[in-house]
């Protein structure tokens, strides 16, 4: 199941990369999968459930799940940016015009894994509990974590590309001057 999560965390970088034409800016995106995580521990300790399988499994659905609301976030900001709107600006417009789809597809979510999470074993005796409990809990926290981090997350790497393009840019016009 490590194996599986990386290779998801992978392959979600990947097409974010193809999807956001960076490959800086999904990076934004990243934190929130560990900040889910929290919420997954979390969660199962308070109703005394261990890590299971099946709970395992639901981490490996979670990720791509939970990078659903940052991904919406971000490209409602690059979207926006692309406008016209300066990077707070966007931001901010993000922040107010997505937070209430946002809370609505984790709502659903959370709502329709409760049954799931509670359930006693079927007739087969599979306990289904640790997997509802992990993608319940995991939403919980990552989307109000998303809210918070992945705009900082944004900010912090936006200004690390925008100086890396200056430092290329000056090393260019060094070169073409010595030369």
């Amino acid at each position: 199941l490590t194996g599986a999560l990386g290779l998801g965390t992978i392959f979600i970088l990947l097409l974010m990369g193809f999807l956001f034409e960076s490959f800086v800016l999904p990076l934004s995106v990243l934190p929130s999968i560990p900040l889910s995580f929290v919420g997954v521990y979390w969660f199962l300790y308070i109703t005394g459930e261990n890590i299971d399988g099946l709970a395992g499994i639901g981490m490996v659905l979670l990720i791509g799940v939970v990078v659903n609301n940052a991904i919406v976030l971000i490209d409602f900001v690059n979207g926006a940016r692309g406008q016209g709107l300066s990077r707070t600006e966007a931001i901010v417009q993000a922040g107010k015009l997505r937070f209430r789809p946002i809370m609505m597809t984790a709502l659903t979510t959370v709502g329709g894994m409760i049954p799931l999470a509670f359930a006693e074993p079927t007739g087969e005796g599979i306990p289904y509990g640790p997997f509802g409990k992990t993608l319940v809990g995991g939403m919980i926290t990552s989307t109000v974590l998303t809210l918070l981090v992945v705009p900082v997350m944004y900010t912090f790497l936006d200004d690390l590309r925008e100086a890396g393009v200056t430092w290329w840019a000056r090393l260019r016009a060094m070169g073409r001057r010595g030369g």
